[in-house]
């Protein structure tokens, strides 16, 4: 099982694009996906307002923006238990 926590912002067009990757790639991985919104909480829209989409993985790495497949996989392949 892989642990994704998908910051995003409702709107936001590269969100919703690292989401559907990311469930794309589910079923193959075993991934949990958490979502948090950045406006549910003040400091976490202040850390990453301006890098949405992010995804954070177990090992404290992240992604942020534009988010590439080869390097989503990449993640979730140093991540896997």
């Amino acid at each position: 099982m892989i642990h994704v926590t998908l910051y995003f912002r409702e709107g936001c067009w590269l969100c919703d694009q690292a989401e559907e990757m990311l469930n794309g790639l589910k079923s193959k991985y075993g991934i949990i996906i958490k979502k948090i919104s950045i406006d549910s909480d003040r400091e976490i829209y202040e850390l990453y307002r301006f890098d949405i989409p992010v995804l954070e993985f177990k090992d404290g790495s992240a992604l942020h923006g534009v988010i590439k497949k080869k390097d989503l996989i990449k993640k979730i392949e140093e991540n896997m238990e």
